[in-house]
């Protein structure tokens, strides 16, 4: 069925049929209906832009004449009243295409014969009060009035509404018809809409309804005179007064007409004319829709005054006064509607407020004093923005019962209600800063008064958890919730306007400084900074000790603990209030919150809090601080999450989420030095002695194959060990002296300590060990143990070797991933000690990663997700190796152990990464991986010179300090690791690896360095490809610098004396005939190729004169140009 309806549609004679069947009586299904006329859409689509293509005339005039007839005698009557509406809009759709596609040419009468169905005279010229005395009400035919402004609704739908894209064709096309339409015919609709609006208001409203919406979408580009004229807006201010209906339509109309874009000079008559701010004035707006309409009102008619205010070039001084005088009229418009209780209404005027901020501000910065009037209106208007900030007393928060209030997880739904608010809130702050900065002297006393009130009232009144308003009226008796809130957000306004343009850098308070010192003065120029921070800091005092944080309301309790976590550099000063604070945190409208969506936001808050206090302060609240929080650490793994294993699919794992701030909070408090170490043990036993016995609890009551079987215990012992690691985290970091060579400087934790945490290391990984094939225990181990490496430093890195065999046996391809990561951090942070434990990991950890590669090259990617797996891999394998070698651990690959496979390892790199167009980042890591294997072993393989790549001056201070020193008596970080390996860098088991890897650069590097850059994929001025291009020039560079003879054929000595090989800059000199890869590329590689010997030798002798920059540029031309070696190595 589906088919033979597109075929009726393609075809060239379906279209009589459907005619016939639309129009034919009695009438046809609907559906049937429906279909006829989208078969005519298509003949007149078929028939081009401007209906002259295949013929189509003939049939165009065909189907007007029918569908005229049709409206003209079917639509007149009943039949109109029973047709189906979808079916009235898509006819007058229909009718539309065809009028766009005949009128003007074929169709010049169209606008025309469709008012004439109407029974209203044909009129054009100017509309005067004699216009309506012409209408013979009687003749009128209300019914075809309704059609045809749905045909006048659907012709702006398709030629002017700017959300509809249309091609250049279309829009010339567009602007003929308009061109042709303000001729006479918009006149023609004019005097239509006029007449329904005088006669058929009362008696057909929806009607009048919608001529006032045509009227405000026309507006935008016919004649203004042919609606703003005397007759005509008399009737329009006349139905501001009617039914509710019709006044918002109005209104919306009046909205349009002023926005038209008009010049300035014709814009302030407009204004005049119309008398808009007298209608203003007269507007009640008693109902809330109809008072945002009259917003919208006198929001563009203050916008619109406010730019011909502004304007001095195309305006005369007399009208920028009279504009200004108008707008300061409005003002008293735009406040009173500001103040409206519903914010629907108050946000109609935000951008007219805006706008003239925006003046005052220019008028500041040109040095121009406010006048008095203007003070005034800032001093009106900021009170009113701060009222505003307020809550509504009957917003609907969630219940404040238990976690079931949110998610479990401490995360508010955003519901409709509260995203509205807090956008409401974001633009009121952007007014309220711009008068900061206007007036300071007027926000400090507005604010800080408005503070100072609200704390004062809660201090001497206390403050309610339930009640919205103030018990007495705002002001007197017990604090209602919604002030308190204002307060404490007002603190966080005050402090973060200070933040954003000034800093904040707290102060020992001064005696006799208040909260009340700012500036009276409106134009205060700009308080002092310290004054400002100690008005803040006032507050925050004011703020602690009203007692505010004893309502147990949900909007206290998240905005208050937030200012101390943002302006934590109060404490620096008034370590006093520390104590009121935490007491506040560990109380019952604390970290005991009755609401389950708060109470995990304040353990975050309190996590962030605790991690900005000075150590020195930490240890006297320590054990008080554990013994508040203990009975919160209880770890119930949440049901809902089981069916969902996975963390990254799961989206996190509930209420435990938030619980970890708590275990890393109790890790803060017991981290510091200063803490008395018996005092630390006790309660380190206290936090950890249940972690411990409940994960063994578990590990012993069931069998290993009967754990991995059940989702609910896997998921208690990962939260055991996530607690674990979460603990530690709150230590800190291992120190790493950065002039020690060595990375195992001696760190903080003391022996008993250490000892605590290596009791729970050896406990992960037995665990990791039995259960390694859950990846919920994979991860957890991971994490904690990570967390082992960073603050027990080298005396963790025994247990990498076990917790690399745990982690990589059964993980998944974006395990590995992430754990390569890892590893490239933990072989810099510790070299060169890792070297031992990093050399028995390498080979595991490359098996598993081209058992992964190798798997897919055979069978195929299953989808497009495991391809960006795979992709991810490529690089994450591709950097952990470049890690490696900047770390200066080469030596990894040369053990007795993992030498025998090092072409093993490279060959993949350098034949398949390399050449691999699909991904041009993954290219050019492969072929940054085989420059710093040439480097290690084919131009310094004994070790002299660091391979990271440092920045110019370090490696220039680097060279210095060699040169100062005699290369017997140097020893340089890659022979330290080679020592820590006990190898030997000249011995057997190394020559031997470099001589392989001397023979495989020679068998597959280089002709990889032609290769990838020559695939029919690849594009060469591709941003990404070209950086590819670079490497692949470096690798050349640096292969020439191997073949000099001195290096190639010596003992090590003379790059001992050399200064780092990555510094020197080509051309790299000596006797070409006896560079041993210039003779290779000459003599072997460029003829094997089919590259002309001229050729060749170019290309040689480019590659060894000029530098990097202008060596690359050579080398994509000549790979663009087609040489010898581009066409031949493809």
């Amino acid at each position: 069925a589906t088919e033979y309806c597109a075929s009726v549609k393609a075809s060239t004679e379906g279209w009589q049929v459907c005619l016939e069947l639309f129009t034919n009586v009695p009438a046809r299904i609907p559906e049937a209906r429906m279909f006829a006329l989208q078969v005519i859409d298509a003949m007149i689509m078929r028939a081009g832009i401007r209906g002259n293509e295949n013929g189509a005339p003939e049939r165009l005039e065909i189907t007007r004449k029918e569908l005229l007839k049709f409206v003209s005698t079917h639509y007149a009557g009943a039949g109109y009243q029973s047709e189906i509406p979808f079916l009235k809009n898509k006819l007058a759709h229909t009718i539309t295409l065809l009028g766009l596609a005949l009128y003007p040419a074929q169709w010049p009468t169209f606008i025309k014969d469709l008012l004439s169905l109407t029974g209203l005279p044909d009129t054009t010229g100017p509309i005067t009060e004699d216009s309506a005395k012409a209408v013979n009400v009687a003749a009128v035919n209300p019914l075809l009035i309704d059609f045809v402004l749905r045909v006048l609704s659907s012709l702006d739908e398709e030629m002017v509404n700017p959300a509809v894209p249309r091609g250049s064709e279309e829009v010339a096309r567009n602007t003929d018809i308009k061109d042709a339409m303000r001729v006479e015919d918009v006149s023609r609709m004019a005097h239509v809409w006029y007449s329904v609006l005088a006669h058929m208001s009362a008696s057909y409203p929806d009607l009048a309804r919608t001529s006032l919406k045509l009227m405000a979408v026309y507006v935008s580009w016919i004649d203004i005179n042919l609606i703003v004229n005397e007759p005509f807006m008399r009737i329009v201010f006349g139905l501001l007064k009617s039914s509710p209906a019709l006044r918002n339509q109005a209104c919306h109309c009046l909205t349009e007409i002023v926005g038209k874009g008009m010049r300035p000079m014709e814009k302030l008559y407009l204004l005049q004319f119309v008398s808009i701010v007298d209608i203003l004035k007269q507007l009640e707006t008693d109902d809330v829709e109809f008072a945002e309409m009259a917003g919208k009102l006198v929001n563009v008619s203050a916008v619109e005054l406010k730019n011909i205010w502004i304007d001095k070039s195309s305006t005369t001084p007399d009208a920028r006064s009279t504009a200004y005088a108008m707008l300061e009229q409005l003002m008293p418009l735009i406040l009173s509607l500001l103040a409206h209780e519903y914010d629907e209404v108050s946000s109609t005027v935000f951008p007219a407020i805006n706008e003239i901020l925006g003046v005052f501000k220019k008028m500041q910065r040109e040095g121009v004093a406010l006048s008095q009037s203007q003070q005034d209106f800032l001093s009106r208007l900021l009170p009113k923005l701060v009222d505003k900030l307020k809550y509504d007393e009957d917003y609907s928060w969630p219940t404040a019962v238990d976690s079931s209030a949110g998610d479990g997880d401490g995360s508010l739904d955003e519901d409709d209600d509260e995203v509205v608010f807090a956008e409401l809130r974001r633009n009121l702050r952007v007014f309220i800063d711009a008068i900061g900065q206007i007036a300071p002297g007027l926000y400090d006393n507005v604010v800080l008064s408005t503070v100072h009130g609200i704390f004062k009232q809660c201090n001497q009144f206390g403050v309610s958890s339930e009640r919205a308003s103030d018990e007495g009226g705002e002001g007197n008796g017990q604090l209602g919730w919604v002030r308190a809130e204002l307060g404490i957000y007002l603190v966080q306004a005050y402090g973060e306007r200070l933040s954003s343009s000034k800093g904040l850098r707290f102060h020992a308070p001064k005696q006799g400084d208040g909260v009340n010192g700012g500036s009276s003065s409106v134009n205060g120029g700009g308080s002092a900074s310290s004054a400002s921070i100690d008005s803040l800091s006032d507050m925050m005092s004011m703020m602690i000790h009203s007692g505010v944080i004893n309502s147990s309301h949900p909007a206290i309790a998240t905005t208050y603990f937030e200012n101390f976590v943002r302006f934590n550099g109060y404490f620096d000063v008034n370590r006093d209030a520390v104590t009121a604070v935490l007491t506040s945190f560990l109380g019952p409208t604390g970290i005991r919150h009755p609401n389950g969506v708060v109470r995990p936001r304040v353990w975050y808050f309190l996590h962030r809090f605790v991690r900005q206090l000075h150590q020195q302060v930490l240890p006297m609240y320590s054990s008080d601080f554990i013994r508040a929080v203990v009975d919160l650490l209880d770890i119930r793994a949440d049901a809902s999450k089981i069916s969902d294993l996975s963390a990254g699919a799961g989206g996190g794992y509930g209420l435990f989420d938030s619980q970890l701030y708590l275990f890393e909070s109790c890790g803060i408090m017991l981290s510091p030095a200063e803490l008395d170490e018996s005092t630390r043990m006790s309660l380190l036993q206290h936090l950890f002695n249940p972690l411990f016995a409940g994960a063994q609890r578990l590990m012993n009551q069931k069998s290993t194959e009967q754990i991995i079987q059940d989702p609910r215990a896997l998921l208690q012992i990962h939260h055991y060990l996530t607690a674990i690691g979460s603990i530690i985290k709150g230590f800190p970091d291992v120190r790493v002296d950065s002039k020690s060579i060595s990375a195992s400087s001696p760190h903080q934790l003391s022996p008993s300590t250490a000892q605590v945490f290596v009791k729970a290391a050896d406990m992960c990984i037995a665990i990791l060990e039995a259960l390694q094939a859950s990846q919920l225990i994979r991860e957890a181990a991971r994490f904690t143990l990570s967390r082992m490496l960073s603050v027990l430093g080298a005396e963790a890195l025994p247990y990498m070797p076990r917790l690399i065999d745990g982690l990589v046996g059964s993980c998944a391809v974006e395990e590995l991933s992430d754990l390569l990561g890892f590893l490239g951090l933990i072989v810099f942070k510790f070299k060169p000690d890792v070297a031992p434990t990093a050399s028995k990991l390498l080979l595991p950890v490359i098996s598993k990663v081209y058992g992964f590669l190798d798997q897919v090259s055979q069978e195929g990617a299953t989808g497009t997700d495991e391809a960006v797996l795979l992709q991810d891999l490529r690089k994450a394998y591709l950097t952990w190796v470049v890690a490696i070698f900047n770390s200066d651990l080469d030596s990894i690959f040369l053990t007795p152990q993992n030498a025998p496979h090092l072409v093993t390892i490279f060959r993949p790199i350098a034949s398949q990464l390399a050449t691999d167009p699909s991904n041009p980042q993954t290219q050019r890591l492969a072929f940054n991986v085989v420059f710093k294997a040439v480097q290690a072993w084919m131009v310094d393989p004994m070790g002299w010179h660091t391979l990271a790549t440092l920045t110019p001056a370090a490696l220039a201070a680097l060279n210095k300090a060699g040169s100062n020193s005699e290369a017997g008596s140097r020893c340089a970080m890659r022979q330290i690791a080679a020592q820590k390996l006990e190898i030997a860098l000249d011995g057997p088991v190394a020559k031997e690896a470099r001589s392989q890897f001397r023979e495989l650069v020679t068998k597959t590097t280089v002709p990889a360095c032609f290769e990838a850059p020559t695939h029919r994929e690849f594009r060469i001025t591709d941003a990404q490809a070209s950086l590819v291009v670079t490497e692949i020039s470096a690798v050349l560079q640096i292969l020439l610098l191997a073949g000099m003879p001195e290096i190639a054929e010596g003992d090590g000595s003379a790059v001992a004396a050399m200064p780092a090989p990555q510094t020197l800059v080509p051309p790299v000199g000596g006797d070409l005939n006896r560079n041993q890869f210039a003779s290779y590329l000459c003599t072997a590689f460029f003829p094997s190729v089919g590259c002309p010997t001229a050729m060749g030798t170019e290309f040689v002798q480019a590659l060894a004169s000029l530098d990097q920059k202008q060596f690359k540029k050579y080398l994509s031309a000549f790979l663009t140009n087609g040489g010898g070696g581009g066409s031949g190595a493809q």
